[in-house]
């Protein structure tokens, strides 16, 4: 669900078609983008590295992340990142390193082992009393609204997807979008007991649900960025 930022050479053919235009092609967009990705992952591999390097510590570190931060070490896997990981591999970080892990609608893009290796990552990398805050689109309110009836059509979530381009025209839509689009089908979806069952597996505890925005910990307090999307969002932090 995060976008990413495309680019192209000014173009024009024969016939002056305008780059506009062309970059409509998703052929073509799609190309620009492997492009870019292919010339910027090594390079933002190595400044990942070199964030990490000169960071202090404890290190905080947000994962899908695209606005910089004070104080953050902010990756993702697009095709522009600054500073490339792929979260579910090992991350280059030294054991007991960080503090804080931020991540924002990620985990429901990648299936469930690859979301396990992810969560063990996150476990192995932080120092004890760190701190994971995850941001996901709830299931089981999902299924709430569906079952509520025709009037989910006019909640505060679904006016959140319509703001989206979405299409909400009956209650179906209100489970169809969480779990088929955004490529969520790609992935594995949460409620809270699943997100809780998962955390502690990989060693966390003390699991808790927090508001959109709220938390007692000052560093991921106010942290949050989809305020319209409260009513659809599972946000969950555990103790490491």
């Amino acid at each position: 669900m995060n976008p990413e930022r495309e680019s192209a050479d000014k173009h024009e053919t024969d016939t002056q078609v305008p780059a506009a235009f062309l970059l409509k092609t998703p052929r073509l967009r799609v190309a620009i983008r492997e492009t870019v990705r292919a010339l910027n992952t090594p390079v933002a591999k190595v400044r990942m590295r070199r964030a990490v390097a000169k960071s202090d510590r404890p290190i905080k570190l947000e994962i899908g992340g695209l606005v910089p931060r004070d104080g953050w070490i902010i990756t993702n896997v697009n095709a522009t990142t600054r500073n490339y990981l792929d979260a579910t591999s090992p991350w280059p970080v030294e054991d007991g390193s960080v503090s804080y892990v931020f991540t924002d609608n990620v985990i429901e893009h990648i299936p469930l082992e690859a979301g396990r290796a992810m969560l063990a990552q996150a476990y192995r990398a932080m120092q004890p009393g760190g701190v994971i805050r995850l941001l996901t689109p709830d299931i089981k309110k999902h299924v709430e609204l569906y079952l509520s009836g025709a009037t989910a059509v006019d909640s505060d979530v679904a006016q959140a997807y319509k703001a989206l381009g979405m299409t909400v025209e009956h209650p179906i839509d209100l489970i169809r979008i969480p779990i088929g689009s955004f490529g969520h089908h790609e992935g594995y979806v949460y409620d809270f007991e699943i997100l809780e069952a998962e955390l502690k597996r990989a060693g966390f505890h003390s699991v808790i649900r927090c508001e959109m925005g709220e938390s007692e910990h000052e560093a991921l307090h106010g942290i949050d960025f989809r305020l319209d999307q409260e009513g659809a969002q599972l946000i969950v932090e555990a103790t490491r």
